[in-house]
């Protein structure tokens, strides 16, 4: 239910499975609670949801298993 807003923010790669930098809310598909789908580089990353809060989004990628983890990125970091 609160999960599209957790989610709608920019985020970073801080470590384990490298998905792409960055990864911004058009790039991700919320399957339902526990799954989600990352579309990067014409790829397609299943991955688990292990929790989202407190700036940071904790994934567990379907097929290896590899916890990883993306922090918040500040939308004031963004030059134009």
């Amino acid at each position: 239910m609160f999960l599209p807003g957790r989610m709608h923010a920019t985020w970073e790669f801080e470590k384990g499975t490298y998905l792409g930098d960055y990864i911004t809310f058009e790039n991700i598909n919320i399957l339902n609670n526990f799954e989600i789908q990352i579309q990067k580089s014409g790829e397609l990353n299943e991955c688990y949801l292990l929790g989202c809060y407190f700036g940071n989004l904790y994934l567990l990628d379907k097929q290896t298993l590899i916890y990883t983890k993306y922090v918040e990125l500040d939308e004031s970091t963004f030059v134009n």
